[in-house]
């Protein structure tokens, strides 16, 4: 593009004199382009300025490739009238396809520089915000986990809290019941070991009775049997009756039973 440029500079100086006195005209008119398969041809200048006919340019493709071209224009903005124009020296046209030049050559030195910068940026963009997903992802897990324990612990505390106020009083209440079945059951045990002792002395006391008795009973019996015999004795032998004949029992006069009384005045 550069070389271009030069080379129309030196063209258009050297030639000054040759295109001044063949292809400038008097008054400006507006110039025309006709395409054909044969070539492409500017008819007249533009604006009374320096210009050449390309009489000698032939386009042979363009009529071939309609898309494309069309496709170029709205691409690049690059069409065969920029062309001509460039070609025939027009100003605003060399200066538009010098501008497209420096510009592609900026863009083809600096692209791939820019391209693996951006590259690298959106690269490690990706990444610090996929890792910045991620450490959320599992401090949200985290953060989960960490709450559900504190809840269980929470929990398992006031259960346990619960459960010990519950032992103590269940225990507080068995010891209390505990304490009031002892003290019956030692009341009873008293009761029953007074109530044993007295009913031991009062079977004591009958018994001693019972044995200090026995002598007089006897006696009692004794005289009786006696009285009985010595009816029947004299009954039997009337005046020949002899009542030393019959033997007479003396119990309550024993020195035995004489003890065993004064025995009993001192339990009585």
């Amino acid at each position: 593009m550069y070389l271009f440029n030069s080379w129309w500079n030196i063209f258009a100086t050297s030639n000054n004199s040759i295109i001044h006195s063949k292809f400038q005209t008097p008054h400006p008119q507006p110039t025309t382009t006709k395409i054909s398969r044969a070539g492409i041809y500017l008819c007249k200048p533009l604006s009374g300025r320096l210009k050449m006919k390309s009489k000698y340019v032939r386009d042979h493709v363009s009529g071939y490739g309609k898309s494309i071209r069309k496709a170029t224009a709205n691409k690049f903005g690059i069409n065969n009238s920029l062309i001509i124009r460039a070609v025939n020296g027009d100003e605003k046209a060399l200066k538009e396809v010098a501008d497209k030049g420096k510009l592609g050559e900026r863009l083809a030195l600096s692209m791939p520089i820019i391209k693996e910068n951006l590259k690298a940026y959106i690269e490690g963009t990706t990444e610090y915000n996929t890792a910045l997903a991620d450490i959320y992802k599992s401090g949200a897990k985290g953060a989960i986990a960490i709450d559900k324990a504190v809840s269980d612990v929470t929990l398992e505390d006031t259960r346990y809290d619960n459960l010990m106020e519950e032992y103590k009083t269940k225990l507080f209440t068995q010891l209390e019941s505990e304490s009031q079945r002892h003290g019956d059951s030692m009341d009873v045990i008293e009761l029953q070991a007074w109530v044993d002792t007295q009913m031991a002395t009062v079977n004591a006391k009958a018994n001693l009775e019972s044995i200090s008795n026995k002598p007089f009973l006897a006696q009692m019996k004794a005289d009786e049997d006696y009285e009985n015999k010595k009816i029947k004795h004299l009954l039997e032998n009337g005046s020949d009756s002899d009542l030393s004949l019959i033997p007479q029992k003396h119990f309550s006069t024993n020195p035995i039973v004489r003890m065993w009384n004064k025995i009993r005045e001192i339990f009585s």
